[in-house]
C-alpha cells in the first residue's frame, strides 16, 4: 500500500471512530456508596391486645326462679347474687383497658335495669349492679329486642372507620326456659331475634360480633320433668349461640359463674402483612444518583442551598410545614414560602406535632386532605407520610399506578427505595432494596389463661439500603443527630385475614445508623416494633 493510500485509508478509520463516538451514549454517572442493611424477625399482632375497641353486653336473668334472700327464698339456683359478682369481676379486670366498655341489662319479665349503651364509668356501672332483685318471669324475646336496639345505636353513633376494627359481645346468662307472663316463647321465634341482631352488625361492617349464652343450673330437679326442662333450655341457648356466633356453657352452680377464663375478648383471627416498608429519611432517590437530605425533610442538602431553608431544620421559618411541604403545595396562586412564617394557619400549639407518627405534622396533614389520626388515609399499607415524600397519592389507593411507565407499579418502587419518575432499569436496579422475608410459622403465646394464641413470626434481612454522609443537628423530637446519622424506620402494615380491606395496624421500629460505624447490618427484634394508633 502507497503513501497515499495509507492516508486516505487513517482517514477513513478516524471518521469511523468519531462517527461512532459521536452516537454512544452519554457516559454513566455514578458515586461512591456506603450501604446498610436491616436483620432480624417481627410478629405479627396478637389477638390478645386490646388494641382496638371491645364492647361487652350484659344481660342477666334475674327472674324470681334466682331466689331471693331478701324475699326469704333461698332455694333459688342464684339467690346471694353470685353471678353479679362475676359481673363485677369481669369488669374489673378489663376496664382499665382504654378501648374496652361495658353495658349491663338486668331483666326478668322486661328489662328493669339498664345503662342504656355502653361505658366505663365505674360509679355508673356500679350503680346498675347494686339496684339488682330477683321477680316474675324470664322474657327472651323482649331481652333480646332490647339488645337489639343498643347494640345498634351503639353502632349507628360509633366512628365510622373504627367499625371494622371493633368487637361486640353480648353475655346472655339465664337459668330457666323462656316464659313471659305465663306464656313460653317459642324456639323459632328467639332464635329469629338472634339471627336479626347478627344480620344488623354484619351489614354496618363491624369486625366481630359473638352472642355467648350460659345457663345456670341448681333450679331443675332431677326428675323426668325437671330434665325435660333443662334440656329444652339447653337447646334454646346452644341454638341462641350458634346463631350469633358464640359459645354455650353450663354453670354447675352460681358459685362456678366465672366468665373471665371463658369470653374472648380478642379479635380472634390471623393477622397478615398487607404491605411493608423499610426507608431512609436521610437519603432522596433521584433520577440517576441518591442525595443527602441531612433533616431529613425532602429536601437535599444541595436543594436547601438553592431554596436558602437550613439543611439541618426540617421547618426552616418554624410555622408548621416542612420546608419541602411548602415548597412540595405550592401553586402559582397559593404560593407557600419556607422562610416565611406568616403564610401558614397552623396553631402555635400544634407545631411540629404528628398525632399518627406518619411522618406528617398535623398542620400538614389539615392542609393535604389527609387523616391526621390515621397513619394511612387511603388504606393501601403506605404511610401517609412516606407517599408525600416519595410523589404518590396518599388520598387515593394506587395498587395499580406505574408514573414512570417501567413496568414496575408505584407501591413496589416506594418500597425498594427508587424514584417512581425513573424508567432507568439499571439505575432502578442498582439502588433497590432488597426483601428477604421468610415465614417462620406460628408461634404459642401465653395469655393467662387456657384459651390457646398464636402469632406468625417473620424473618427477614434488608440489604442495599444506602446511607450517606449528612451533618448532625438536634431533631424536633429532643434528638441528637451526630454528623453521618442517617435515620432508618421500617413499617409493617398489618390486617385481620377475615377483613383485608380494614384500616390497617401499623408498627415501626426506627434504628440510627452512622455512615463511619465499622458494622452496618442492623439487628431488630419483635421487642423494636412499636404500635402506632
Amino acid at each position: 500500500m502507497n503513501n497515499q493510500m495509507r492516508k486516505a485509508f487513517s482517514i477513513i478509520v478516524v471518521f469511523l471512530i468519531m462517527t461512532g463516538c459521536s452516537e454512544s451514549p452519554p457516559l454513566e454517572r455514578t458515586q461512591a456508596r456506603t450501604q446498610a442493611s436491616l436483620n432480624g424477625s417481627f410478629l405479627t399482632e396478637s389477638p390478645d391486645e386490646i388494641n382496638f375497641p371491645v364492647k361487652v353486653l350484659f344481660a342477666i336473668d334475674c327472674s324470681l326462679s334466682m331466689g331471693d334472700e331478701e324475699m326469704g327464698i333461698v332455694d333459688g339456683s342464684d339467690p346471694y347474687f353470685l353471678r353479679i359478682e362475676a359481673v363485677r369481676n369481669f369488669i374489673s379486670r378489663y376496664n382499665s383497658n382504654e378501648n374496652t366498655s361495658f353495658g349491663v341489662m338486668l331483666w326478668s319479665n322486661t328489662v328493669f335495669e339498664t345503662t342504656g349503651g355502653f361505658t366505663k364509668d365505674p360509679a355508673v356501672l356500679d350503680n346498675i349492679l347494686t339496684d339488682v332483685q330477683n321477680d316474675t318471669t324470664t322474657d327472651y324475646l323482649g331481652t333480646l329486642d332490647e339488645i337489639f336496639i343498643d347494640l345498634r345505636n351503639d353502632i349507628i353513633n360509633s366512628n365510622e372507620e373504627n367499625r371494622v376494627r371493633s368487637k361486640y359481645i353480648v353475655i346472655f346468662l339465664s337459668d330457666g326456659v323462656p316464659n313471659a307472663q305465663g306464656q313460653s316463647q317459642a324456639d323459632a321465634d328467639i332464635f329469629s331475634r338472634v339471627e336479626d341482631i347478627n344480620s344488623m352488625v354484619t351489614e354496618y361492617g363491624v369486625g366481630s360480633f359473638n352472642f355467648h349464652t350460659f345457663l345456670l343450673l341448681g333450679n331443675f330437679g332431677n326428675d323426668a320433668y325437671g330434665q325435660a326442662r333443662r334440656a329444652e333450655a339447653e337447646t334454646t341457648l346452644a341454638g341462641m349461640a350458634e346463631r350469633g356466633n358464640g359459645r354455650f356453657s353450663l354453670f354447675e352452680s352460681a358459685e362456678a359463674v366465672d366468665f373471665i377464663n371463658i369470653v374472648d375478648m380478642r379479635l380472634t383471627v390471623e393477622y397478615k402483612v398487607k404491605y411493608m416498608v423499610a426507608y431512609n429519611y436521610n437519603v432522596i432517590p433521584g433520577v440517576e444518583l441518591v442525595y443527602a437530605d441531612s433533616d431529613g425533610d425532602g429536601l437535599s442538602d444541595d436543594e436547601e442551598e438553592q431554596y436558602g431553608t437550613d439543611p439541618e431544620m426540617v421547618d426552616t421559618d418554624g410555622d408548621g410545614l416542612s420546608d419541602f411541604f411548602e415548597i412540595k403545595v405550592s401553586s402559582p396562586g397559593h404560593v407557600l414560602n419556607p422562610l416565611d412564617p406568616t403564610d401558614s394557619n397552623c396553631d402555635r400549639a400544634a407545631v411540629g406535632v404528628d398525632s399518627d407518627k406518619d411522618g406528617l405534622t398535623d398542620c400538614e396533614e389539615l392542609v393535604k386532605g389527609t387523616n391526621r389520626l390515621v397513619p394511612d388515609t387511603d388504606l393501601d399499607g403506605i404511610p401517609d407520610g412516606i407517599e408525600f415524600l416519595t410523589g404518590t397519592n396518599p388520598l387515593e389507593v394506587q395498587h395499580t399506578m406505574d408514573t414512570d411507565f417501567d413496568g414496575i407499579v408505584d407501591w413496589l418502587e416506594v418500597q425498594r427505595h427508587t424514584n417512581v419518575t425513573s424508567n432507568d432499569e439499571k439505575i432502578r436496579e442498582r439502588y433497590s432494596y432488597r426483601y428477604n422475608i421468610t415465614d417462620a410459622g406460628l408461634v404459642r403465646i401465653n395469655q393467662g389463661t387456657e384459651m390457646e394464641s398464636y402469632v406468625r413470626r417473620f424473618n427477614f434481612n434488608i440489604s442495599n439500603i444506602d446511607v450517606v454522609d449528612t451533618t448532625g443537628y438536634t431533631a424536633a423530637d429532643g434528638q441528637v443527630r451526630r454528623d453521618g446519622d442517617n435515620l432508618i424506620r421500617f413499617f409493617l402494615a398489618e390486617v385481620p385475614e377475615d377483613t383485608p380491606d380494614s384500616p390497617p395496624v401499623f408498627r415501626m421500629a426506627e434504628a440510627v445508623i452512622n455512615i463511619n460505624d465499622d458494622n452496618k447490618d442492623i439487628i431488630l427484634t419483635p421487642a423494636d416494633f412499636t404500635l402506632l394508633q
